[in-house]
């Protein structure tokens, strides 16, 4: 069968129409240059010889193809950018091990024996303010009584006992808070953890650290640092 003079362009345009819709249907990336380039290149081969495609239609088609190649060129160089500064920043991020940090946290290791602390901030006056100590499965451990505080950070310290005076178990533990007003509103808080960084790892796609009282979180929720004072001999 013979395919009428005129339809090979219409064709053409046709599937390159269907293509497009299929592409974004799809959610597939848009067509690379190669492929661009290909689907011009059978656009002008298959072209009616007898109508042939005007040189401003051309010209269009060229600068297409050029805002293509443009596009893949700034998208490689953005991605090289990107890489460049997540290097720094990891690089950036090592230089913390083995600083004092505060950042934000409820969690508390517990070695068994030594007394631990935590810190929260108030951002209003608390006529009340209540700390329960929360084991790993979330049951509670102990509720301290802190009384009234003004706004401000107060530091928390638990000495590794539990409800009935018995030391608690080693282990990871959390914090939680409650502070309220003499009308009984509640007060928000924001709860930090100190401790000396002990690892700083990258697998998360980001720098997260890691303290030596066992609480971890992404360098996102660093509140500060401080260099460790060596200490006398």
């Amino acid at each position: 069968m013979t395919t009428p003079i005129g339809a090979t362009t219409s064709v053409t345009d046709t599937a390159q129409a269907k293509a497009g819709s299929l592409t974004a249907a799809s959610g597939q990336p848009p067509m690379d240059k190669q492929a661009f380039l290909k689907l011009l290149v059978a656009q002008i081969s298959n072209q009616d010889p007898l109508k042939p495609m005007e040189g401003t239609e051309f010209v269009t088609q060229l600068s297409q193809f050029a805002i293509v190649e443009q596009s893949i060129a700034q998208s490689t160089q953005l991605g090289n950018v990107s890489t460049q500064l997540g290097g720094i920043a990891n690089n950036d991020a090592t230089g913390l091990a083995g600083k004092h940090v505060t950042m934000r946290g409820k969690t508390m290791a517990f070695d068994g024996i030594t007394s631990t602390t935590s810190a929260v901030t108030l951002q209003a006056p608390a006529a009340k303010v209540t700390a329960n100590v929360l084991d790993a499965n979330g049951k509670t451990v102990r509720t301290i009584d802190l009384g009234a505080h003004a706004p401000g950070v107060m530091t928390i310290l638990w000495d590794g006992k539990d409800a009935s005076g018995q030391p608690a178990p080693k282990g990871n533990y959390s914090l939680k808070v409650n502070a309220t007003t003499a009308n009984g509103v509640a007060v928000q808080t924001t709860q930090d953890v100190s401790g000396v960084v002990t690892k700083i790892a990258f697998d998360k796609g980001y720098p997260e650290l890691t303290l030596d009282n066992g609480a971890a979180g992404p360098i996102s929720d660093l509140v500060g640092v401080e260099a460790v004072t060596p200490s006398k001999p």
